[in-house]
């Protein structure tokens, strides 16, 4: 019980500074946590990646919301040509 009253002696400003909220809101790692999960997945998933800069490009195109992927590219009605 010494132990556990030590640790909240030593780590009372952090223990404290936890429940401060940050512009309106808490602090939370969730989203990090997240992320890292997801590369370990693909990590998993990918039996080993040899070369590192695919890897790196690989895990950057995942995590990007934005990115789009189409087997075919998508003309515009005016670019079709027969």
């Amino acid at each position: 019980m010494m132990d556990f009253g030590n640790t909240l002696v030593k780590w009372k400003y952090e223990i404290v500074n936890s429940f401060v909220p940050a512009n309106g809101r808490r602090i939370s790692n969730g989203l990090i946590e997240n992320r890292n999960k997801s590369i370990k997945l693909l990590k998993h998933s990918s039996n080993g990646y040899l070369n590192w800069h695919r890897f790196k490009t690989r895990i950057m195109y995942s995590l990007n919301k934005d990115s789009t992927y189409h087997l075919y590219p998508i003309k515009n009605k005016g670019d079709f040509t027969e």
